[in-house]
């Protein structure tokens, strides 16, 4: 077979068996089931982390390995209101192990580990700015490597702006965004209030956080959550992020510690096919009597970031179909799509990928099927090529 009918065939990325990163073990039915929520440590997926230095303050970015080709692209992830840049851990593993890039992932201004010296400033203009600065004192002002911009949710109306920069413009090969939809995301506005009334404020333990946010259905992959979910808490006691506590983590039993009573519940969403029953766990905003045992709250309080919402996400459909740059979507459902995306993707202005068993954090839930649309969405522009692994 010659070199460039294995290169063709490679290109189309066939079907593989899964990974195993990111898929929780089944017990058999009627067994005792009880997950690990042990926090996972950032270093297993990616090679360094940088605090770069900006006008606006301190950013941090997690980075994998330099690709083996200056020109390879670099995959610059940005993540959602409240998430933070280890959101794309797994798929960071994932789609390193597929094409030849890098994946650069930064806690936007307010988030993770940055540290912004006006952190409440979430204006969508100020957001491209950081982002702007971050990638110039990464690489340099002269000769930029490829761009290839990914945000899930406020990370996708940053990337979008993003693209029109005028200093980035001419280094980005490709706009891809996750499950934010202009229409949708409007209507969504109005009741965003109540349902962020409807989550706890405190934890009594990082296991605690993670499993909440599994249970809950914010993050449906175990393995996703142990290692974002401990860069969204914060420590009451010190101020610090609970990420700083990881590496030197003990286990504790989350299953009869720290579980407060409160009249709504949040049943474990079962799986399909798992023939179990959902455990009840109840997890409490606390009150006077309770506060002292709630030792984690959150870094971000979203509901303060009201004033913003609108601006993130007006005028992103016609923005999008807009840009320069070829552009992927990539939705949890197909019903997301407003009536300004769904005729330009019936005139193919856009590639478009619905993946189904996620919820809205598509690229947490299912790390490998996002990693393999983008890989397949940067080989077919040739931006890279596929790993040895491949």
């Amino acid at each position: 077979m010659s070199d460039l009918h294995k290169s063709v065939m490679k290109s189309k990325l066939p079907p593989k068996m899964p990974r195993t990163s990111g898929v929780s073990k089944l017990a058999p039915y009627g067994s005792a089931r009880k997950r690990d929520y042990t926090p996972v440590s950032w270093k297993v997926y990616f090679e360094k982390h940088s605090d770069i230095e900006t006008d606006a303050g301190t950013f941090r970015v997690y980075l994998s390995p330099e690709p083996d080709q200056p020109q390879r692209p670099r995959i610059i992830t940005l993540h959602g209101g409240g998430y933070s840049g280890l959101s794309w851990a797994l798929f960071t593993e994932e789609i390193t192990s597929m094409i030849h890039c890098q994946v650069v992932s930064m806690d936007i201004r307010g988030h993770g580990e940055t540290h912004a010296k006006d952190p409440d400033d979430l204006n969508i203009d100020t957001l491209v700015k950081d982002v702007e600065q971050v990638i110039h004192k990464l690489y340099g002002d002269d000769e930029l490597p490829p761009l290839l911009l990914l945000g899930h949710s406020m990370g996708g109306a940053i990337a979008v702006r993003t693209a029109y920069s005028p200093a980035l413009e001419p280094y980005i090969v490709g706009v891809a965004v996750i499950d934010v939809v202009e229409g949708t995301a409007m209507e969504s506005l109005a009741s965003m209030q109540s349902f962020l009334r409807g989550r706890p404020t405190h934890f009594n333990s990082i296991e605690h956080a993670i499993e909440w946010c599994v249970r809950s259905g914010q993050v449906r992959n175990v393995e996703s959550a142990k290692v974002s979910m401990p860069s969204q808490i914060v420590n009451c006691a010190t101020g610090d992020l609970a990420i700083k506590e990881v590496d030197t983590y003990k286990s504790e039993d989350t299953a009869g510690n720290g579980v407060t009573q409160r009249g709504d519940v949040i049943l474990e969403e079962g799986e399909e096919g798992e023939g179990a029953e959902g455990d009840s766990v109840e997890f409490v905003k606390p009150s006077s009597t309770t506060s002292g045992n709630m030792r984690y709250r959150w870094r971000v309080d979203l509901s303060r970031t009201e004033q913003h919402w609108s601006g993130w996400f007006s005028g992103l459909s016609g923005a999008f179909l807009r840009t320069h740059a070829p552009r992927l979507l990539l939705l949890a459902s197909v019903d997301g799509l407003d009536r300004e995306l769904t005729v330009g993707q019936m005139q193919g202005k856009f590639q478009m990928q619905v993946l189904t068993r996620c919820g809205h954090a598509v690229h947490e839930d299912s790390p490998a099927e996002v990693a393999r649309v983008v890989a397949s969405f940067a080989l077919r522009h040739r931006l890279t090529e596929t790993t040895d692994l491949y």
